[in-house]
């Protein structure tokens, strides 16, 4: 029985042909997440029949298959029409040697061994469906040229692209005119060769072109790369070289047929209009229109994930005194290093600030004058902001020297946070302004958050950690509760807890903003412990009052987590109210797992050891997913609730529940889908699989009193076989 994806039908398809339920499973998500489509076939017959009907672009095969073996299949695939063309991937172990070799003879590709890396086969599969894109085009275009050879002498000339053919066992080479123009040489002046070729290419791109060939002969693939030529008058230009393999019809030597573009011009023009159009011409910044379009990307990646971002306004105090005093080239000379202490700055854990890297998130730029703006996912909460901003002060004020004067710089800055200082990028500029304004107003040399009343933010952040130090030694929280239940039955299997902070005289405060604080302070290990005990004796009440199978989930933060005496802390707590270790689920965010690894692993395996559950929390949001559900035994996986708000109305968040769910089972986990809050989500996420669910649909989180009523209810609603709590 064949299974196809839900990618969008324009993207290549992948068909993947295995025995192996789960590895086809593991292999679609994989191959999901890299914009492809995927058929699957459970045996070789099946997989010939789904070559002949979808016409895949590549089909990936294991070597070990009943019946038909991978081989056969190969060699039978290739005898169809629709399979002469197609790029077959085949797997073998990773000793098998004879196996490889088989596979080439049965007509593959390439080949990958097992144990499979799943992450270099996306960039694999990515990069051989458009190679047999390539020399499909290639080879349609030289078929057309070679019936005409002086319009293609001419029309090469126009577009600056020049051809060449190499027979790799006598080693001759042919090139065109245009080749060896754009190789800087004239028709005749010397012999072509391969070598002569290589010679040609930059020194640093070489080796990108010599294991494209490589590959090529080897797989019999097509290539298309960009790299450059270093012209024999010292010129270095770009070009645009494509490549396909086949055999020379006359000699039955194997043949490589080559084009070179020249993209020289396009590559500068497009370089200039991009710096015109995006970057500070002075510092080499982005500019004020790059800044809006990457802050617009960044603001949408936070809202999908429920994060926040920093923005902050930096303005140079007194440059205007700079630049009417000592002129505007030490002006201008200021602003380059200010920029440069800047980057500085901002440097990564690995010590480095990479412009050009989107993905990170951090974002540098000057928008005019003196005014630099930057922005900051938020990753671990608003403290990173404030440290930040300190290091950016420290750095300015370290004494600057220019055309042997010494100029003492400091700065003002302003921070505004999205999403609750603004929901756009204007809001964002305005309120983040308006706190540089104020801190200016303060004395300068200083950074300030916007608050509505500017001037509190400090103040209130220096209060909710005084408040929050008194609380913890008074137990002065209180925890909400909030069911899972059972997607098929109904049943409540077990509760989330949920720190609560009600402040009198000031009204409860939002775990949003005191939870940053309490983990920055480290006044997290007291607030957890707290939560823990509570959370375990409230449990066993319940399970005394007639729920005996009820259990608790309670979060676990990065710092607990790190503690040397976490697992006994635990220990002793179960002890001291009588909990059942397997009543208990700790639920870890995928952070929590990325730094002290070591540490990490081993107190969650002797957790694990003392039969307390493990749940991975906003599975998806982070980077670690796949690789930590094979290094620590998980009992849950929690799909974020990101994922699942759009699931009816995007096919992409539906895809990423059912691809998850999928690795949920492969893995033989509980998977509970977080923030359903109507009925078509529920019945959504009950489809594509998932064991439970959690969200306001069920029931909004609930204080302590009322959950025994709760519990009651459901149970009164299951038997009854129907009604639902709110």
């Amino acid at each position: 029985m064949s299974q196809r994806s839900a990618t969008p039908e324009k993207a290549p398809l992948v068909l993947v042909i295995d025995d192996d339920a789960s590895l086809r499973t593991r292999a679609r998500f994989e191959l999901m997440a890299a914009g492809l489509r995927v058929v699957e076939a459970a045996s070789g017959e099946e997989g010939i029949r789904q070559v002949a009907e979808a016409r895949p672009d590549l089909v990936i095969l294991d070597v070990q298959l009943p019946g038909l073996d991978g081989f056969e299949t190969c060699r039978a695939i290739r005898a169809l029409p629709s399979g002469q063309d197609v790029s077959i991937l085949m797997v073998t172990a990773s000793d098998d040697l004879e196996a490889v070799e088989s596979a080439f003879q049965s007509g593959a590709t390439d080949f990958a061994t097992k144990p499979i890396h799943w992450r270099l086969l996306r960039h694999r599969a990515r990069f051989i469906v458009r190679a047999g894109q390539t020399f499909r085009r290639l080879q349609g275009a030289l078929d057309g040229l070679s019936r005409s050879e002086q319009r293609l002498s001419d029309a090469q000339r126009l577009a600056h692209v020049g051809n060449w053919e190499w027979l790799s066992e006598s080693d001759r080479m042919l090139w065109s005119e245009e080749a060896f123009r754009i190789l800087g040489h004239y028709p005749g002046d010397l012999e072509p060769s391969l070598e002569v070729l290589r010679a040609a290419i930059h020194p640093d791109d070489r080796a990108l072109f010599e294991k494209a060939l490589g590959d090529a002969l080897a797989s019999r693939a097509g290539w298309s790369i960009e790299h450059r030529l270093c012209s024999p008058d010292g010129r270095i230009r770009f070009v645009q070289h494509q490549g396909a393999v086949d055999v020379d019809e006359t000699s039955n030597e194997l043949r490589v047929l080559g084009t070179l573009q020249d993209v020289t011009e396009r590559r500068q023009t497009e370089e200039k209009i991009r710096q015109l159009a995006f970057y500070d011409s002075l510092t080499g910044l982005p500019n004020r229109r790059m800044l809006r379009e990457r802050l617009e990307k960044t603001l949408r990646y936070a809202t999908d994930r429920s994060l926040e971002v920093a923005l902050m306004f930096v303005d140079i105090d007194r440059f205007k005194w700079v630049n009417d005093s000592l002129g505007h080239s030490v002006g201008d000379q200021l602003l380059s290093e200010v920029a440069a202490r800047l980057v500085d700055s901002l440097r990564t854990e690995d010590g480095v600030f990479r412009r050009e890297s989107p993905e990170s998130h951090r974002i540098l730029s000057r928008i005019g004058g003196d005014e630099f703006v930057i922005s900051l996912l938020l990753k671990d909460g608003v403290g990173n902001a404030s440290k930040v901003a300190r290091r950016i002060l420290g750095r300015l004020a370290e004494p600057v020297v220019i055309e042997g004067r010494e100029i003492a710089v400091t700065a003002s800055i302003g921070i505004a946070l999205y999403p609750s200082d603004g929901l756009d990028v204007d809001a964002l500029m305005r309120q983040a302004d308006a706190a540089m304004y104020n801190a200016k107003t303060l004395g300068r040399n200083r950074y300030q958050f916007y608050t509505p009343d500017l001037g509190e933010a400090a103040e209130r952040a220096l209060s909710i950690q005084t408040g929050l130090r008194r609380a913890v030694e008074e137990d002065a929280f209180d925890l909400e509760y909030q069911p899972q239940i059972d997607v098929r039955t109904g049943a409540a299997l077990g509760l989330e807890a949920l720190v609560r902070w009600n402040v009198p005289g000031r009204g409860p405060i939002s775990p949003v903003e005191f939870i940053p604080i309490a983990e920055e302070s480290g006044l997290i290990q007291g607030l957890g412990a707290w939560v823990l005990r509570r959370a375990c004796r409230d449990c066993r009440d319940w399970q005394q009052a007639g729920f005996p199978d009820l259990r608790v989930a309670v979060n676990l933060s990065p710092l607990q987590l790190r503690r040397a005496d976490i697992v006994a802390q635990i220990a002793g707590c179960l002890e001291e109210t009588g909990l059942a270790p397997s009543a208990l689920e700790l639920e870890l965010t995928e952070s929590a797992l990325l730094e002290h690894t070591s540490t990490v692993i081993r107190n969650l395996e002797q957790l694990r050891e003392m039969g307390i559950r493990l749940a991975l929390d906003d599975f998806g949001t982070g980077y670690a997913s796949l690789s930590y559900l094979k290094r620590v035994a998980f009992d849950s996986l929690k799909i974020d609730r990101s994922f699942v708000r759009d699931i009816c109305v995007d096919a992409g968040d539906r895809a990423i529940v059912s691809a998850v769910t999928a690795i949920g089972r492969t893995f033989g986990l509980h998977v509970v889908a977080e923030g359903v809050e109507d009925e078509a989500q529920e019945a959504l996420v009950r489809q594509e699989g998932c064991d439970a669910m959690q969200g306001y649909l069920v029931s909004k989180p609930q204080p302590i009193a009322k959950i025994l009523d709760l519990l009651r209810a459901r149970a009164a609603a299951r038997d009854c076989g129907g009604g639902r709590l709110g």
